[in-house]
């Protein structure tokens, strides 16, 4: 025993045999032997849980950083390979005891909850699952996979980050219709739902419904447009809309572009048939989300089908009569935002899919540029698609980013997301009032205990920012401080 008192440290640190050297190897029976040891002197072995504990938050944060290199998916693979190594560490070299547990899983979420980027990651990680990664996987693998990504999500405090994000990426593979099953989707949002419980996956759910009511709308408007004798949504255009509820959806509130002609007959088309059916509702076309297929003539009477999104149909219209156009004149005909103006434009004119060609030279747009159609243009294929350059390709060296920081800002940077950000200042805001309507009169730092408890399962907001929901909270005369004491507050009725 005093052998062990004396040099437990020692023990413990050794290069070569030490928690470290053991936990690099997965060694759990070298980890076992020293267990074994320690418990002779159990004090001691706090120590070895500490060392094994320490070894996995550093092996985690570097992965964390690696990531920037390596990306996300990486990352993901990363921890479920460390969680596997950890949990036989755990199981046979601590005897799976509850203490082992517990410094392991506070070790995975330190690295885990450092910043907003792994909450970030692991959504993309179930995002390459669901576009085609499970493609191929009998339903117990696919059942494993999905459980493996959960196992993460556990360790994740800030819930509302990941909700934000997985909300983005869900989107954007429900409007695309890129999911590679819709059981796979609704089983990733019951486990979430079975995690969190109904308001964290409502929304969720709501825009499973959406998409289910959006398809029986459409097969209405298509009968009653066979009904009227056309088959089509207007003239010489076919379309298909989904719509979405506001409150389900990721906000999105950028003006509408100038759509060309034939699809306003289209649109508005539509709109007259949607509000005879729903009345008192409205309709508010999202044309930065929508895509679209145009047929396109080239030289000698070559024909391709463009897969484009809206934005771009809309600057490819303006080419019909016209054979070539300044920006100004583009900007102003297209209605297009100028954030999102010179990504298009750019990815109209990269050398693989050179649609358009610009008049000055290299990558970036100049501001008096002008762009041709480009009658020469052809492809083995008879349908193109024509994929968006990414925004950083559009910001010159030494320049800012145009418009507001996005989600994929924040997640690069590991920063909340400004509408997270919005919306935790209004739980606060409501946790407060619920709180002190129920109690009338309470101390500071009790109602920041209880604020927090009560908002614990979604994220753990700092005491200065509750503070700061408080004092605005006064300031608007929903409390106010006693007179006795500055740090007890009393409910305004």
């Amino acid at each position: 025993r005093e052998l062990v008192t004396a040099h437990h440290k020692a023990l413990v640190a050794d290069p070569d045999g030490g928690a470290a050297a053991l936990c690099v190897r997965g060694d759990a029976s070298g980890v076992a032997g020293l267990y074994g040891l320690f418990l002779r002197v159990p004090k001691t072995v706090d120590a070895l849980r500490a060392a094994v504990a320490a070894h996995a938050t550093s092996t985690g944060r570097a992965l964390l950083e690696a990531a920037v290199e390596e990306g996300p998916v990486a990352f993901v693979k990363g921890v479920l390979e460390m969680r596997e190594r950890y949990g036989e560490i755990v199981e046979m070299g601590f005897g799976g005891e509850k203490k082992g547990r517990k410094a392991i899983q506070d070790a995975f979420e330190d690295f885990v909850n450092v910043d907003a980027r792994a909450a970030s990651y692991l959504v993309t990680y179930i995002d390459e699952l669901l576009r085609g990664g499970l493609k191929g996987l009998s339903d117990v693998e696919t059942e494993q996979r999905l459980d493996a990504a959960l196992t993460i999500f556990r360790y994740i405090h800030d819930k509302d980050v990941f909700e934000s994000y997985y909300k983005s990426s869900l989107a954007r593979r429900l409007l695309s219709g890129r999911s590679v099953s819709d059981d796979a989707e609704r089983s990733v949002v019951a486990r979430l739902k079975a995690e969190c419980g109904y308001q964290f996956t409502h929304r969720l759910e709501g825009m499973f419904n959406d998409m289910r009511i959006s398809r029986e709308t459409m097969e209405c408007y298509k009968r009653e447009c066979r009904a009227r004798g056309g088959t089509r949504s207007g003239a010489g255009v076919e379309m298909a809309v989904d719509v979405l509820t506001t409150g389900y959806w990721p906000g999105q509130t950028p003006a509408p572009c100038v759509l060309p002609d034939e699809v306003q007959r289209a649109t508005a088309k539509f709109s007259s048939f949607y509000l005879q059916k729903h009345t008192g509702r409205k309709l508010a076309w999202q044309t930065s989300a929508g895509t679209a297929e145009v047929r396109a003539t080239f030289d000698g009477g070559r024909k391709h089908d463009l897969c484009v999104s809206t934005y771009q149909m809309c600057l490819l219209a303006l080419f019909n009569g016209n054979e070539t156009l300044t920006l100004q004149e583009i900007r102003e005909g297209s209605g297009v935002p100028d954030g999102e103006l010179e990504r298009h434009l750019i990815s109209l004119c990269t050398p693989k899919h050179r649609i358009l060609r610009k008049a000055s030279r290299g990558k970036f747009i100049a501001p008096d540029d002008s762009f041709t159609f480009n009658g020469a243009f052809s492809s083995r294929l008879k349908r193109v698609k024509v994929p968006l350059v990414s925004m950083k390709e559009t910001v010159r060296p030494g320049e800012a980013k145009p418009g507001a920081p996005g989600m994929g800002d924040a997640a690069a940077a590991g920063a909340v997301p400004a509408p997270v950000e919005e919306d935790r200042r209004h739980l606060i805001e409501a946790a407060v009032v619920r709180v002190m309507k129920a109690r009338r009169t309470l101390g500071h730092n009790d109602l920041v205990a209880e604020v927090t408890r009560q908002l614990s399962a979604r994220f753990a907001p700092p005491p200065q920012f509750v503070k700061r929901r408080i004092e605005s909270l006064i300031e608007r005369e929903y409390l106010e401080r006693s007179g006795d004491d500055r740090r007890v507050y009393s409910y305004v009725a």
